[in-house]
């Protein structure tokens, strides 16, 4: 802007010579006047504009040489030099908010990078923990059984010849340890099924309180139909969908409403993901939906895309085979 000042002050300054070397006499005192003129305009814009006062002084020595002139010329000047002061400032302050969007667009990205990265951590960690737990109950409910059923086992091998009675009713007793053993195992593992449904019910009802409070998004969420006999395959591939589907909604689609519906119906398992964003009418398949169309086909289930006012994200999981994963326990 500066330069583009400094080439008015040159055109005017041109243009009132040109005119006072046919009107005035003693053009060289006018010429020499104008070079300081425009030294002090230059001062002006690069240094300071302080020295638009040595201007005004300059018009009292061009007083016989109509000043007027050149003052309703710059007065023209100065209101074009307020034109461009405030879209300089204006064009500033949209670089200025640009750029703060941009960092702040980079800092949630990375905050959701890191927030996926905890999310996962902290689910391994809970499978770890789930593990050990599962170790600990069956080295607890095995252990002892196990352990006594193998040493009249061994003392039934010894008494053998010498003794069949004796034998005999140790192999009994040991078989009935045994059969004990499995009993509770299986009383154990019955029990873990039964707990599966609801605590990946609550983890769904917590990942959506989650992302309604991290985002700010109004956030609708429905539950139809009993979902007490999903297995844990179904529940894994509903709840990494449901978390892609969400993720994917901050970063791209600009929504104000999310409306998550889950529908066990009598055939199929239904996860409807929908919001009011742009959209898109032919969306990229990267990992994101790949992978959200993989979980889905692992349990003979398909993935829907629908542009409709926003975007609407389907996942359809068959009803048979939840029952074949919970029939293969027996």
């Amino acid at each position: 802007m500066k330069l583009f000042l400094m080439l008015t002050d040159a055109v005017i300054l041109t243009a009132y010579g040109a005119y006072a070397l046919h009107v005035f006499q003693g053009f060289e005192m006018i010429l020499v006047l104008l070079l300081f003129f425009f030294a002090a305009r230059v001062l002006a814009l690069a240094v300071h504009p302080a020295f638009t006062a040595v201007n005004v002084g300059l018009l009292y020595f061009l007083w016989p040489y109509q000043p007027e002139i050149l003052a309703l010329a710059y007065l023209f000047y100065a209101v074009l030099y307020v034109f461009l002061s405030r879209r300089e400032e204006q064009r500033l302050t949209l670089t200025r908010e640009n750029t703060q969007l941009k960092v702040n667009q980079k800092n949630n990205l990375r905050y959701l990078f890191l927030k996926e990265n905890y999310d996962s951590q902290i689910a391994l960690n809970l499978r770890l923990e789930e593990r050990r737990a599962i170790a600990q109950q069956i080295h607890d409910l095995l252990g002892h059984s196990m352990t006594a059923s193998i040493l009249q086992l061994e003392a039934a091998a010894e008494l053998l010849d010498d003794d069949p009675d004796r034998a005999k009713s140790l192999l009994n007793s040991a078989t009935g340890m045994m059969r004990e053993g499995i009993s509770q195992v299986r009383e154990a593992v019955h029990q873990m099924r039964a707990d599966v449904p609801a605590l990946k019910a609550a983890e769904m009802r917590a990942m959506v309180d989650r992302f309604r409070l991290d985002s700010g998004i109004f956030t609708v969420f429905d539950e139809e139909g009993s979902l007490d006999d999903l297995p844990a395959g179904i529940w894994q591939v509903i709840l990494g969908n449901l978390r892609e589907g969400l993720t994917n909604i901050i970063r791209h689609s600009g929504a104000t409403q999310v409306n998550i519906r889950l529908q066990a119906l009598p055939g199929v398992v239904r996860l409807e993901v929908r919001d009011n964003g742009r959209g898109c009418e032919n969306p990229a398949e990267g990992m994101g939906i790949g992978g959200m169309r993989e979980r889905a086909a692992e349990y003979g289930g398909s993935l829907l895309l629908q542009n409709d006012q926003g975007m609407r994200v389907i996942t359809l999981i068959p009803r048979r085979e939840a029952q074949d994963d919970t029939g293969s326990g027996h």
